[in-house]
């Protein structure tokens, strides 16, 4: 895989939500620490597993009341993200959702008929811990002690189980092949760049970016003048992001140690997992020049202060740099 590829692949996950468990129809809105839920907006073509250590399936949750119960239930938006989870902590159960992919976007870049997602619920001193594995990214989280154990009983209560492959053929898929979520995005990925090399450089709107967050923030800002442009719009945000056309950045080892700070670009979503309607820091693009080359170094904050912000150094195309300068007031 290319150093493009791998820069796209980051795009992606910075990017496009993993509609992991909740699936990709559902809308949550928080009131009091409670998740609500609009049925309508929920596929009924979605299913969730809970399986054993030793993969056996213990419990599947089919159909939309079942799906919507397990949601409310697992209070996602009470979860906190911990840097580690204790050692100790002893793997109880495999979370699985599968779903039919119906999003026109994602079908047009050649996703796989049925999104996989996976989780792991770990337990130690009656403390229950989530973890959400994404290609090399681990995401961990504490969850509500009430939640870990409704999982564990919806475990030890089991369920009749039926063949997957019966399932999807009520969903019109035949002859799907599992693929974990990391293998399904890079197909994806690869369907995508290789569209954008034929001219097709429209990769996001602003229903795709609205699904990741709702509301979303981009301000470019230099050193001596402050902030000069800012974005709220997302129809403008995702044009930014077509413009800037992050899959032709060719990732390098350093920066030259010689260069001129051009100016910056600071993006924010919504916090997760709060009711706080909050703006938070999602990344930052500082634009440099060096003997007549740009260079962008990516900084994706981490919120955590056991772990490193993720800094990544890209050589960029001339004309990139001048559509950035260029909103900047900097030409």
């Amino acid at each position: 895989m290319s150093k493009i590829h791998q820069n796209f692949m980051l795009v992606i996950i910075a990017m496009c939500c993993i509609c992991l468990l909740t699936g990709c129809e559902t809308e949550k809105t928080f009131s009091t620490m409670e998740t609500t839920i609009n049925p309508e907006e929920v596929s009924e073509e979605q299913f969730i597993e809970i399986v054993s250590p030793e993969e056996v399936v213990l419990c599947q949750l089919i159909g939309k009341n079942a799906v919507i119960d397990f949601i409310q239930n697992e209070k996602s938006e009470e979860w906190e993200e911990v840097s580690e989870i204790p050692k100790q902590a002893k793997l109880q159960y495999l979370i699985i959702s599968y779903e039919k992919v119906t999003d026109e976007f994602w079908q047009k870049s050649g996703a796989p008929e049925i999104s996989v997602g996976e989780e792991k619920l770990y337990e130690y001193n009656g403390d229950f811990y989530i973890e959400s594995v994404f290609g090399d990214y681990v995401t961990n989280y504490r969850i509500p002690a009430s939640s870990g154990e409704y999982m564990v009983e919806l475990a030890q209560n089991g369920s009749d189980i039926l063949d997957k492959n019966e399932i999807f053929a009520n969903w019109d898929v035949n002859n799907f092949e599992v693929e974990t979520e990391e293998e399904a995005v890079w197909n994806g990925s690869d369907e995508i760049f290789e569209a954008e090399n034929e001219g097709n450089n429209q990769l996001f709107s602003a229903d795709d970016l609205a699904k990741v967050s709702k509301e979303q923030k981009l301000e470019i800002s230099c050193q001596d003048l402050g902030i000069i442009c800012t974005m709220t719009d997302l129809e403008e945000i995702a044009d930014f992001y077509n413009q800037i056309k992050r899959s032709t950045w060719l990732e390098i080892e350093d920066l030259p140690e010689e260069k001129s700070n051009i100016c910056e670009i600071t993006t924010y979503q919504l916090e997760r997992h709060t009711t706080r309607k909050n703006l938070v820091e999602n990344e930052k693009l500082v634009l440099f020049e060096a003997q007549n080359q740009y260079y962008i170094l990516d900084i994706i904050p981490s919120h955590s202060s056991d772990i490193e912000d993720m800094e990544i150094c890209y050589s960029i195309q001339d004309n990139i740099a001048s559509y950035i300068k260029k909103l900047a007031n900097l030409n």
